[in-house]
């Protein structure tokens, strides 16, 4: 069975986009998975990409009201749902009447008065990835980047995901650099501190720029709920570099959280998982040793077992939002029946010399693994915590 412990070891920063924002990795939830499959386990996936305002307001004060809010998750995201099928007659960029009647500003403002942050989506190209079963398709912000940049900003709006879908113009691929860095410095130009995630479009491992950019940038493609995806991410998660390619203002992204599992095609909150238990706790050991954007995307409103252990322990959301601010990766591999590969040893370093470390098991048979302290250069005693069972080992 996959499985993975996050504990304290007690023992006796990358340049990133400057725009004030963005000094830790962010916590949150955003519609993506809530009411749909998106697609996965052969549903239909009728409620793709399709949220409201009643929904929005629903999940927000489940936030505040679950504890969740109290630990510090304070970012609400719209994925790409919110859109009207047309730009107002200025060009401007608007929401879906049907869906959100009050309007974005009414929207943020409420969210802004319980405390809470307002992000949204928008993709680099002429239209964005998915119509959410509308018959049209939905304006991205090709050709009006300076005009979306200000009317989120007019908003609002603490956060914004460039997504990179239909971005061919007269036959030629946008460069994503050049869209990235324009829309970057629009945002700026508003003097609204904006969190700015990156959605693809680039060649993974991230390039360089992205960071002088961004705040968050993807590594990988989208995450889904199956554990065969998760692995494929967390690997992409393991190297130094990559750890050290964030910092302060600027973080790994490896796409949303499936914590309890994804929607059921319907209006109503519940949950169709498509991992086991162990998995979505893995799922989150990784995310938060590696300080990697935290943004649930599975209803909240109805919080399983499963969902209240992970998304609530205090104490690993401690370790991902730690003042030291460096993110963790794998450190080495310990030897187990006869295989190196399965049984790996993670770390991070923590504020006031302590560490975070996992012990993480790919593989699909159980192995005892033996954290090796020299990899984080420590000799002599350790007090050590298990973060997961809030249990002192000694």
């Amino acid at each position: 069975t996959m499985k993975s412990y996050i504990f304290f070891v007690f023992l006796a920063l990358a340049d990133a986009e400057d725009n004030g924002v963005g000094l830790y990795p962010p916590l949150g939830w955003n519609t993506w998975c809530t009411w749909s499959s998106c697609g996965q386990h052969g549903a239909s996936g009728r409620l793709h990409d399709v949220c409201n305002e009643t929904e929005i307001r629903s999940v927000a004060e489940a936030m505040l009201s679950n504890g969740m809010h109290a630990l510090g998750y304070d970012y609400i995201n719209l994925d790409d749902c919110w859109e009207a099928e047309e730009r107002a007659e200025d060009g401007s960029i608007q929401a879906d009447k049907n869906r959100f009647p009050s309007g974005i500003r009414n929207l943020t403002d409420w969210l802004h008065s319980k405390g809470l942050k307002f992000g949204l989506y928008t993709s680099a190209g002429i239209s964005t990835c998915s119509s959410g079963g509308r018959p049209k398709p939905i304006p991205g912000s090709y050709g009006h980047y300076e005009q979306d940049a200000k009317t989120f900003a007019d908003w609002g709006v603490d956060y914004v995901k460039m997504d990179w879908c239909n971005t061919k113009v007269n036959g030629t691929e946008l460069d994503y650099k050049k869209v990235h860095t324009e829309f970057s410095k629009a945002l700026n130009a508003t003097g609204r501190p904006i969190f700015f995630g990156l959605c693809r479009g680039y060649p993974y491992p991230p390039p360089e720029y992205t960071r002088e950019v961004a705040n968050a940038w993807r590594v990988d493609g989208d995450h889904h709920d199956q554990w065969d995806k998760t692995a494929e991410i967390i690997e992409l998660m393991a190297p130094k570099e990559i750890a050290d390619f964030s910092g302060p203002g600027g973080w790994n992204d490896p796409d949303f959280l499936m914590t309890g599992g994804a929607g059921c095609d319907e209006p109503a909150s519940t949950h169709c998982p498509g991992m086991t238990d162990v998995e979505y706790v893995t799922e989150f050991t990784i995310w938060a040793i590696t300080a990697s954007n935290l943004l649930v995307s599975t209803d909240i409103r109805n919080l399983t077992d499963i969902m209240k252990y992970i998304l609530l322990n205090e104490e690993v959301v401690a370790v991902h939002q730690d003042e030291m601010r460096k993110a963790g990766y794998r450190v080495g591999n310990w030897k187990c029946k006869g295989t190196t590969s399965h049984c790996q040893l993670w770390a991070r370093p923590l504020n006031g010399g302590a560490f975070a470390v996992t012990l993480y098991n790919s593989d699909s048979i159980s192995h005892s693994i033996t954290f090796d302290f020299s990899l984080i250069k420590w000799s002599g005693e350790a007090s050590v915590r298990d973060l997961w069972a809030k249990k002192d080992l000694g």
